[in-house]
């Protein structure tokens, strides 16, 4: 009788104790919460809002400037390009391309225009044709390297035309 009083006792004891950590932690758990709540920065002034609003106007406004010299850059290289090219082929139809090339690894349609990519170990060919025209021609070619870059030398070109079989 005296173990099971004993028992009984402890259990009660135990129960209470369990009862009055799970209060002491409640507590904690809220002081804790109200502590970072304190510590997280309230909203920004609209001075504060203005201010960040023409810095990422000011940051977007030089992008834009640098993506229209590297479009620059780019027109002028093709531009020089096409002057270098031995074998143009503006003007070309598509019959004519596949011919000189075969199939195209690549062929797409976006919007009105037409483009064929040719692919070789070491250049893409791009041609770009009218898709609203029925006889579609050629009107506008880039070459690439592997890496994307505008191949901007006749030495470059010539190379890339040897590996399309085009020079001999």
């Amino acid at each position: 009788m005296r173990i099971f009083l004993f028992l009984t006792l402890s259990l009660l004891v135990w129960g209470c104790s369990t009862v009055e950590v799970t209060k002491e932690v409640i507590k904690v758990t809220n002081t804790v919460t109200d502590k970072v709540k304190e510590s997280i920065p309230k909203k920004e002034s609209e001075e504060d809002t203005v201010i960040a609003e023409i810095i990422e106007e000011k940051e977007i406004e030089e992008e834009i400037e640098i993506l229209e010299e590297k479009k620059e850059i780019e027109k002028s290289i093709i531009e020089n390009q096409q002057k270098l090219a031995d074998i143009n082929f503006i003007g070309k139809t598509e019959n004519i391309i596949f011919d000189l090339l075969g199939k195209a690894q690549l062929s797409r349609t976006d919007g009105s225009v037409y483009t064929l990519r040719y692919d070789s170990e070491k250049c893409r060919l791009f041609l770009f044709f009218n898709q609203e025209l029925s006889n579609k021609r050629v009107e506008y070619f880039e070459l690439r390297n592997d890496k994307a870059e505008l191949l901007n030398s006749k030495q470059a070109l010539e190379s890339c035309y040897k590996e399309f079989n085009l020079l001999n």
